[in-house]
C-alpha cells in the first residue's frame, strides 16, 4: 500500500513539474534587462484586453502594415510581447516582421536580447533604451484603453437600464389609462 501511495505521489509531482516547465517555455524569452522583461510581461497582459487595438497601435507606431504583423504572429505562434519585439526590431533594422519572427523562433532559447544584439542593437544602446521606453508606453496606452473601454461599457449599460426602466414606466402608464373610463 505504501509503495502504491509513494508511486502515485511521485507521478503527480512529476506531472506538476512537467506542466510548469511547459508553461515556462511558452512565455516570452528574456531580453537580459529585468525592467524591460517586466514591461514586456505587462504588455502581454494588457494586450489581451484588446488584441485588435494592440495590433493596430503596433502598426501605427512602427509604420508596418497590420496584416504583416498579424501574419507573423499567427505563422510563428508568438505572444503579444514577442510580436512587439519582432515588430520593434524589424523597424529598427529595416527587416520584415516575418523574417525577424522566423529568426527568433529558430533561436528562441537565446532570447530577445541576443536577437537584438545579433541585429546590431546592443543592450544599453540608445536604440535598446528606446525599445524599452516604447514597450512601457505601449503597455500604459493599452491599460488606459482597456480602462476607458470598461468605463464606456458601464455607461452604456446604465443608459440601457434607464431606457428599459423608462419603457416599463411608460408601458405601465399606458395600460393604467385605458382602464376605468367607459362611455
Amino acid at each position: 500500500m505504501k509503495k502504491l501511495l509513494t508511486t502515485a505521489v511521485s507521478l503527480m509531482f512529476l506531472a506538476v513539474v512537467t506542466l510548469g516547465v511547459a508553461n515556462a517555455q511558452q512565455t516570452t524569452a528574456g531580453t537580459g534587462d529585468r525592467k524591460f522583461d517586466i514591461q514586456l510581461k505587462k504588455l502581454n497582459e494588457e494586450a489581451k484586453a484588446d488584441p485588435e487595438g494592440f495590433i493596430r497601435r503596433l502598426s501605427e507606431k512602427h509604420n508596418i502594415p497590420e496584416q504583416e504583423i498579424r501574419e507573423a504572429k499567427q505563422k510563428h505562434g508568438l505572444d503579444d510581447a514577442d510580436i512587439y519585439m519582432a515588430t520593434a526590431l524589424a523597424r529598427r533594422t529595416n527587416r520584415r516582421v516575418g523574417d525577424v519572427a522566423a529568426d527568433y523562433k529558430q533561436n528562441q532559447g537565446q532570447g530577445w536580447g541576443v536577437m537584438a544584439q545579433r541585429m546590431g542593437i546592443k543592450p544599453g544602446s540608445p536604440e535598446f533604451k528606446q525599445m524599452k521606453a516604447d514597450a512601457k508606453g505601449h503597455a500604459g496606452h493599452m491599460k488606459a484603453m482597456a480602462k476607458n473601454k470598461k468605463k464606456m461599457h458601464e455607461q452604456q449599460m446604465k443608459q440601457e437600464e434607464k431606457e428599459a426602466k423608462k419603457g416599463k414606466d411608460d408601458q405601465g402608464k399606458g395600460q393604467g389609462q385605458g382602464k376605468g373610463k367607459k362611455k
